[in-house]
């Protein structure tokens, strides 16, 4: 069969087009494939770690508080050393106990209970004091008569676990779940055993309804139907909202597992189903599939209009459309010709620029937050690679931290639901954005923000500070709660960026926006 010249210059234009455009939409296809999927997986491991650090929190308040109350047991013993535990001076020192406990165990949130035990061998079998809270009636913590500790056997864990494991291991601990047969509550509890010199003293510790722990995981939410549960030491699952209790739960091959380990020797555990990880990843790839589509029908059309019996630019266009089959977007097609040759160059150059255009949507795409708009988190960290990078070349010298995250989030969730949330961040995000205009913002978890300073904002960060503090009080007056921003920030300058670590310059920060939440939460409760 004969080939018109023709023929010969339509052929291989359009294989070299359909080669260039099919290798070009793979490569871009997968690489924004895997970056899509791996920023929904570090979206949802950053969620669950920001829930363990919250529960953490609160953990950290029990044995803080608990520590405070030996601490000045100690102080009382010490002071008395004698005749602490004698008949005259003991029930003058249970009072001031019971004084200075009830006095501040309100600001304990989710305490069923508090107890100072002492050892039954150099006081009584009752001797100490238990308070209890009565939360279907909201009473306050009252008075309940000690168990009698003699009665039972150290090995009973339902009635006497609470002193004798914490005595026995002779350090602090969190028991794990039981059900406590004095006050009928299946409780979790952090107590400190006390001692002087190798005297067994007794112990102190306080008792949590595990039931209002497993009401608030219960109502985590991740993706559309992801869901927590908890995890004992040993791996078996101590709350589920479907599965037995006792069992090692595993998940199946539809289901991506993440844990995040708890304070108190328990894992925070996520399930959620796969497809929904991978629906952002599908979209992007639906829509590079009928981009390329599209791009081939433009090109194959243009091509076949537009080639001619012409042989002398043959050779040049062949070799640069070879250089876009492999990658190299810097293929020249210019050809100073009015004739067909010269318009099918400029319709390869068109190809080129939309391809690459296209490319650098889909990865703009993959480094955008799609609630906010701003930058994601694989965009912050493809960003504090550069700035290492700049800080070692020495072209940044100092540079600044601003770690932020909102208050009030899980409030709003759970009263107005998602999309109030969903606003409620959208306009926190706009504020830091109002504030911050020079510096690069980011959101790297469900409500939380980072801002790198440089040039004008490093210098000015004291005074933006103050205005994204004097923005919030401005909106406390909004109509809605959505709009009454809370935003907990804490900041640190690297005044010699090659003289520290980026990490420890977060840490700082972080750690100041987490004392900056505190105090908040303090001022919000008192």
């Amino acid at each position: 069969m004969k080939f018109s010249i023709q023929s010969k210059i339509l052929i291989l234009s359009l294989s070299c087009t359909l080669l260039g455009t099919l290798t070009l939409g793979i490569f871009s296809t997968i690489s924004i494939s895997k970056l899509s999927q791996q920023s929904s997986l570090q979206s949802l491991e950053s969620r669950i770690k920001a829930e363990a650090e919250n529960l953490n929190v609160s953990f950290a308040e029990y044995e803080k508080y608990t520590q405070t109350q030996v601490s000045k047991i100690y102080t009382q013993i010490k002071s008395d050393s004698t005749s602490f535990f004698s008949k005259q001076n003991f029930p003058a020192h249970i009072k001031t106990i019971k004084e200075r406990i009830t006095s501040t165990i309100d600001n304990l949130p989710g305490a069923k209970a508090f107890y100072v035990r002492f050892n039954p061998d150099i006081s009584t079998p009752d001797a100490g004091l238990f308070l209890v809270k009565n939360n279907e009636s909201g009473d306050p913590f009252a008075s309940v008569l000690p168990t009698n500790i003699t009665q039972y056997s150290p090995s009973d864990i339902e009635h006497v676990g609470w002193y004798y494991l914490p005595i026995q291991s002779g350090k602090p601990m969190w028991l794990a779940p039981y059900y406590n047969k004095n006050i009928d509550v299946y409780m979790i509890s952090y107590v400190i055993p006390m001692f002087i010199g190798n005297t067994e003293v007794g112990v102190t510790g306080v008792d949590i309804d595990f039931s209002q722990l497993t009401k608030q995981i219960g109502q985590f939410r991740f993706f559309e139907s992801g869901y927590a549960y908890l995890e004992d030491s040993e791996g078996l699952v101590i709350y589920h909202p479907t599965f037995p209790i006792g069992l090692s739960f595993k998940a199946s091959e539809g289901q991506t597992k993440i844990a995040a380990k708890l304070a108190n020797g328990m894992s925070l555990v996520g399930i959620v189903p796969k497809t929904e990880i991978n629906a952002q990843r599908n979209k992007l790839i639906l829509q590079s599939a009928l981009f390329i589509l599209l791009i081939l029908a433009l090109t194959t059309a243009i091509t076949i209009f537009f080639a001619r019996s012409i042989t002398k630019p043959l050779k040049k266009l062949t070799e640069e459309a070879k250089k876009m089959i492999t990658g190299d977007m810097n293929a020249e097609f210019n050809i100073p010709q009015n004739d067909e040759i010269g318009d099918l160059a400029k319709s390869f150059t068109a190809a080129k620029l939309h391809i690459s255009q296209y490319m650098k949507q889909m990865q703009g795409l993959a480094y955008r937050d799609p609630l906010t708009g701003v930058r994601n988190k694989m965009a912050y960290d493809k960003y504090l690679i550069e700035l290492n990078s700049k800080i070692e070349n020495g072209e940044i010298t100092t540079y600044g931290i601003v770690v932020l995250d909102t208050n009030n989030l899980k409030e709003i969730n759970d009263t107005y639901g998602h999309d109030n949330g969903n606003a409620y961040l959208i306009n926190s995000c706009k504020l830091i954005c109002q504030v911050f205009l020079h510096s690069p913002v980011f959101r790297i978890g469900g409500d939380e923000f980072i801002v790198i300073l440089t040039g004008d904002d490093l210098k000015n960060h004291d005074e933006l500070l103050k205005k994204l503090k004097d923005s919030q009080e401005h909106t406390k007056n909004a109509p809605f709660p959505w709009r009454q921003i809370s935003i907990a920030a804490g900041s640190a300058i690297a005044e010699n960026a090659k003289a520290t670590t980026i990490a420890d310059t977060f840490n700082k920060a972080d750690s100041e926006m987490y004392q900056h939440k505190r105090s908040v939460k303090a001022e919000n409760n008192g």
